[in-house]
């Protein structure tokens, strides 16, 4: 997996919820931190997605396949 370095802005307050995270020992580093946030996220839109697809097929429940097909 290629890997890529980013900065950006973020308020006073946020950084030091940032290090005040990794100094209770939750994380190693500002960076690892970020990369489970965004792990989270991601788990979160699949998980998102899965719900839709779970509502959709609940819906179509009992039509016949042909006619879920054309619609």
């Amino acid at each position: 997996m290629t890997t890529k370095t980013i900065s950006f802005r973020a308020k006073e307050e946020q950084i030091e919820l940032l290090d005040e995270l990794v100094e209770k020992g939750n994380y190693t580093s500002r960076g690892e931190l970020l990369r489970n946030l965004l792990r989270n996220i991601e788990k979160k839109e699949l998980t998102d997605k899965v719900k839709e697809e779970i509502e959709t097929a609940r819906e179509q429940e009992g039509r016949p396949l042909d006619e879920i097909l054309s619609s």
